[in-house]
């Protein structure tokens, strides 16, 4: 995952273009806590003002159209003086315009990089309500819940989780039936499948075969199951670990493969494997690549658990999940959270699960209804794609994007021939140490 500060805009266009279907999150145990479900409305027998919530989606993974579906008719069936006013995802207007204007919403869908909401002070710490709401957070995916928790310096909780996105290994069975090859499994590590893509790349016929593309996203993408550090939680200053010496002559060794290097570094796995269908095997984030697969009929595709490092099993990409935060200037707290209290319900999430959203809940009877009513993955292995578990999130700063971004530019040199791995490395660190102390004097 690129660890740029919010909004994360790269990514969520690549992996959430498809969200007007899909959106997604892994969890897996058993729900707790006696939360009350969406059917048990508030026992309250005082007459309701009517109140029109404004909410932000800050990422264009959220619709008015899923918003109303899944989230606003239930609130209506037990709030009904509860109305939304949803401004939808602009590049030109957003959290930052609000600010300027004055006019802030009441809360915001966003993506799990909030540190800038937190800088400018407008993110509510909402521990008490969600102790006066009855929320239980006991009932959420831990590994979700310790991310959420990692923004507060002193046990804040400042946002309620709606979905999350896991990460799996898409494969195309024509190509490995017409080149002869067995598919892959689940639980294989990263050497085994470069081992596999060198059965698949070729060229033939003027076509150019890949097995495997891997860095979609950047290598620190690639790399993020390990949960290597980024910024150093006292001095704030680049860390950049002799481990990614191991990370960047993996990526080297994968594309040093003949006939598997792509044309550019961060070639789109979605245009490789769904549209030109020349990508034997494509890790991508799986609510992005169903989303994309639901139109494409002539593919013949399944899907495994995505390869991991042998030293860190079963573990893929950092966490990524979907939120809602609320504005400190709300004036309407108690319904924002009554809101969010029907968002996180269980039949809420069924019912999103069933879509093919992965369900932010420890609900294992939830997490086993994912995507039920879509026939386009009938018959797909999709149990594989939750034999992984998402790798917990490293420490948050304003400067870790100044990393990644060193890193990721370190990398490409390694790839374009420019620089060996050291060097490139010790580059890195130089770059990233100097873009941190130019931001520490802003």
């Amino acid at each position: 995952m690129n660890m740029k500060k919010f909004p994360d805009m790269e990514r969520s266009r690549k992996h959430l273009l498809v969200y007007p279907l899909l959106l997604s999150l892994a969890a897996g145990c058993s729900s707790g806590g006696g939360q009350p479900s969406a059917a048990d409305p508030v026992k309250d027998n005082k007459p309701k003002t009517p109140v029109t919530l404004k909410v932000l989606f800050a990422n264009p993974g959220m619709t008015k159209e899923i918003f109303q579906e899944l989230i606003a008719e239930p609130v209506k069936k037990l709030h009904p003086h509860i109305s939304f006013d949803m401004v939808e995802f602009q590049t030109t207007y957003g959290l930052k315009e609000m600010i300027a204007a004055g006019d802030l919403p009441d809360f915001i869908y966003t993506t799990p990089y909030i540190q800038d909401m937190l800088d400018s002070d407008i993110a509510l710490d909402l521990t008490e309500a969600l102790k006066k709401h009855q929320i239980d957070t006991a009932r959420f995916n831990p590994v979700v819940m310790n991310a959420i928790k990692g923004f507060g310096s002193k046990g804040e909780i400042y946002s309620v989780p709606y979905m999350s996105q896991s990460f799996a290994m898409w494969y195309n069975k024509s190509l490995f039936d017409r080149f002869g090859s067995a598919y892959p499994t689940d639980g294989m590590t990263w050497d085994q499948a470069i081992e596999l893509s060198k059965k698949l790349a070729r060229q033939e016929n003027g076509v150019q075969y890949r097995g495997l593309v891997a860095t979609h996203g950047g290598i620190s993408t690639f790399a993020s199951s390990l949960s290597l550090e980024l910024v150093d939680s006292k001095s704030l200053s680049a860390l950049i670990s002799d481990k990614w010496n191991d990370v960047f002559a993996k990526g080297k060794a994968l594309y040093d493969i003949v006939d598997n290097r792509p044309t550019k570094l961060n070639a789109s796995n979605v245009q490789l494997f769904v549209r030109d269908q020349t990508l034997a095997m494509a890790p991508y984030w799986t609510g992005g690549m169903l989303g994309n697969l639901k139109d494409a009929k002539d593919l013949n595709w399944d899907v495994v658990q995505v390869p991991y490092f042998a030293e860190a099993p079963n573990k893929y990409y950092q966490v990524d999940y979907h939120q809602f935060v609320v504005s400190k200037t709300t004036k309407h707290l108690d319904d924002v959270m009554e809101v969010l209290k029907v968002t996180v319900s269980d039949e809420v999430q069924a019912k999103a699960a069933r879509q093919g959203k992965e369900t932010i809940l420890a609900n294992q009877s939830i997490i086993d209804q994912f995507a039920q009513d879509l026939d386009f993955v009938k018959g797909k292995n999709l149990k594989g794609i939750f034999k992984g578990q998402a790798s917990n999130m490293i420490f948050q700063s304003k400067y870790n994007g100044s990393v990644s971004t060193a890193i990721n530019a370190a990398f490409n040199d390694v790839f374009e021939g420019k620089s060996d791995i050291n060097t490139a490395l010790r580059k890195a660190k130089e770059d990233a140490d100097k873009k941190i102390a130019e931001l520490k004097q802003q």
